[in-house]
């Protein structure tokens, strides 16, 4: 597999306690503080509109100096953002943080997806997707539970701390031992050049389109869920870190099968599965009336993250050229931030005031029809 694949696995895992610690314990930090889900969906929709401006540029500059130094970077900013939560509680510097976060995933994503690409055979990618997404869940199978624990107990601010800390601490494991598999491209980087590379390409409009979509839909609603489950039950942050475990348990277990499964079968089919559970889950979770129910819709959201995950890196990475592939990753990680601008906050807006269903079934409306469309497209390069 290469000596990224183990490197990327450690980096991964630690990165992964560092993400759980905050998308498991920001949401109901907020709601300690008093905000109701319109707020926190608010706090999310001005950071993802902040990054729509720095993670294509990202990819761009990963496709002239190479995958290392953005890996790191990314790693980095999870880092600072979990340090800011930690040390204030004040809205300028929540937004900080969330925006750091996300900038972290949205920008990281590409700058990973292109180097595991670089580190195997396509032949072998789906299932090197796979290992090094397991080990990220590995970590978000317990460490939820136990961010729970600890914010109930120590408070949410020293958790967060915390996970800066063990973050840093993989990203610096990556710059020492991670290589670089990419050197650079050697025409000039001008405006000229950024311009070109951020146009969209007609061969991938499909992929534009459904992934807009997709996080549309997700962003209705997944930003705000433990605020949901925490309301909705009365849930101790300790109850619903577990849940959150048992989510992504299901993400473990299944990623490098699926993984194997995709490059088998190709990543339309995973496309199109992971899309209609994602409807289900939808479904499950905004009509839920009981716990089992509850428990019922978060395993679902897991199988469809876990199909989904191998599917899209396979799908950009085969459909892109090593020059380019970093900024593609980024072109549509940014087409899935714009869409994410308003989401959250409408989302939020909808549970506040109007029903706490309509979010849950606004998105899986969307799912359907996302799952029709990577089924057309699937079925027209079939002929």
């Amino acid at each position: 597999m290469g000596r990224n694949i183990p490197i990327l696995s450690i980096y991964g895992f630690l990165r992964g306690v560092g993400s759980s610690i905050f998308n498991t314990l920001f949401p109901l930090y907020l709601v300690t503080l008093g905000y109701q889900l319109s707020k926190i969906g608010e706090i999310a929709s001005v950071s993802n509109f902040l990054i729509i401006f720095l993670v294509p540029f990202l990819g761009i500059l990963s496709d002239y100096y190479g995958r290392k130094p953005f890996v790191v970077l990314t790693g980095y900013a999870l880092a600072m953002g979990l340090f800011i939560v930690g040390l204030t509680p004040e809205y300028i510097f929540l937004v900080a943080a969330y925006t750091l976060i996300r900038f972290s995933f949205r920008g990281g994503q590409p700058v990973r997806g292109a180097l595991i690409a670089e580190s195997v055979s396509f032949k072998r990618l789906g299932a090197a997707v796979g290992i090094v997404t397991s080990s990220f869940f590995i970590a978000r199978v317990f460490v939820p539970s136990l961010a729970g624990l600890m914010a109930d107990t120590a408070g949410y601010p020293p958790t967060f701390l915390l996970g800066g800390f063990i973050v840093v601490i993989g990203a610096t494991i990556f710059l020492v031992y991670g290589v670089e598999t990419y050197q650079g491209r050697r025409d000039k980087l001008d405006l000229a050049s950024v311009i070109r590379d951020l146009k969209p390409r007609k061969n991938f409009n499909w992929l534009y389109i459904t992934t807009l979509i997709d996080r549309l839909g997700w962003s209705l609603w997944f930003p705000l869920l433990n605020a949901y489950i925490g309301k909705e039950f009365g849930l101790s942050a300790t109850e619903v870190g577990f849940l959150n475990s048992l989510m992504f348990t299901v993400l473990l277990l299944t990623q490098y099968l699926m993984g194997r499964w995709i490059d088998k079968v190709g990543y339309f089919r995973g496309l199109i599965l992971s899309e209609a559970i994602a409807a289900l889950a939808g479904f499950t979770l905004g009509f839920t009336g009981s716990m089992y129910l509850l428990i019922a819709g978060m395993l679902i959201t897991g199988m469809a993250m876990s199909l989904w995950i191998p599917s899209y890196n396979k799908a950009v990475s085969l459909n892109s050229e090593k020059e380019y592939r970093a900024v593609e990753f980024s072109k549509i990680n940014t087409y899935r931030a714009i869409a994410a601008i308003p989401a959250p906050y409408i989302g939020g807006y909808l549970y506040d005031y109007v029903d706490p269903r309509l979010p849950f079934m606004i998105s899986s409306v969307l799912f359907i029809i996302t799952t029709a469309i990577f089924y057309y497209v699937w079925r027209r390069r079939c002929k």
